[in-house]
């Protein structure tokens, strides 16, 4: 359990939360099942074990190679893929499709014998909040080069037996069809990991925008050492205004940490007066500029504001659309200046 006792002790949360949450700040966890007896945390080995707000996942083959990945959703901000490149053992993938039943097969169960060993799978529906896990069954083998017997039991308790079928395939079965048909199955190439690319695209395109103090001097975003806060907002926009009582709230509390925090508002000829609306928001941190042209060039073709982007050295490291929550950046901010 989790809890956040000096923030309501500081009246910083209360339990009429409104549109916040309570989530955030818990490090996600992932398990090793250890042969059916115990399981071991490899949370930080696997590199799941970060602390972004996540409120569903899923895991799937996504890369057709026989192992699963997971596909986590984060709350107001990035989804986080996450690819399993650390097995090498033999698999078998089942894909029922009914006919008398639902054709999508949900409520079958799927049974594998295997070594002498038993595994089971069910298909079921609705297993994620706003997500949704596959209509397929996964089994590990291990070193097996097979399975011996693949017996299915659909939801309308008929039984059909299945096999022998070979390791590190993808077979398809069809309630009331004999026989399995094997499915194509082709794995996708190995992406590199993304220091060892070409760098982060979004950062370098940040990086070569212009950029402008209220002085007109340009600011070199590539030169912040930093973990920086960047709040993108606009003149005209009521709810970007109403964001800087939390970005000023967020500077003060998160300075010690080693968190610089600045707004760029995105100019527009046809907004209220940036002066002027400087004069009346007085803001507590830096305000610079951006041109519409250069904002659209980096996140799209009129693209909305408030945008609110975490950057460290050489990366941008936490995206968040809309209005600014601040126990949500908290999560990303620790995370960022850990690893400064």
């Amino acid at each position: 359990m989790v809890t956040h006792q000096k923030e309501f002790e500081a009246g910083e949360r209360k339990f009429n939360m409104g549109d916040k949450s309570l989530n955030g700040y818990e490090i996600h966890k992932l398990w090793r099942n250890e042969d059916g007896r115990h399981f071991s945390d490899v949370s930080l080995a696997t590199g799941a074990g970060d602390m972004h707000d996540a409120r569903a996942y899923t895991a799937c083959d996504f890369d057709r190679d026989g192992d699963l990945d997971l596909f986590i959703r984060n709350y107001k901000t990035e989804s986080v893929f996450l690819r399993n490149e650390g097995v090498r053992n033999h698999w078998l993938k089942v894909k029922p499709v009914g006919t008398v039943s639902n054709r999508d097969a949900i409520g079958t169960r799927i049974e594998i014998t295997a070594g002498g060993k038993r595994q089971v799978r069910w298909i079921t529906a609705g297993s994620g909040y706003l997500m949704q896990q596959p209509k397929e069954a996964y089994f590990g083998l291990g070193a097996l080069t097979r399975a011996e017997k693949v017996t299915v039991i659909w939801p309308n308790g008929k039984t059909q037996e299945f096999g022998p079928a070979d390791a590190d395939t993808y077979v398809m079965v069809v309630e009331g069809k004999d026989g399995m048909e094997i499915l194509p199955n082709s794995p996708q190439p190995v992406l590199p990991p993304i220091d060892k690319g070409q760098g982060d695209a979004l950062y370098q395109a940040l990086a070569s925008a212009e950029v402008k103090d209220l002085d007109g001097n340009k600011v070199d975003l590539a030169a912040l050492k930093e973990p920086t806060l960047l709040a993108f907002w606009a003149t005209w926009c009521n709810v970007c205004r109403g964001e800087f009582p939390d970005i000023a709230a967020l500077a003060k509390s998160q300075a010690r940490a080693g968190l610089r925090v600045a707004s760029i508002c995105v100019l527009d000829p046809q907004g209220p007066d940036l002066a002027r609306t400087i004069e009346q928001l007085k803001p507590e941190f830096p305000v610079w500029t951006i041109s519409r042209e250069d904002y659209d060039r980096i996140f799209g073709n009129e693209a909305p504001v408030p945008k609110s982007l975490l950057v460290t050295p050489g990366r941008v490291t936490g995206i968040f659309n809309g209005k600014l929550r601040p126990y949500l950046v908290k999560s990303y901010i620790m995370e960022a200046v850990r690893a400064k």
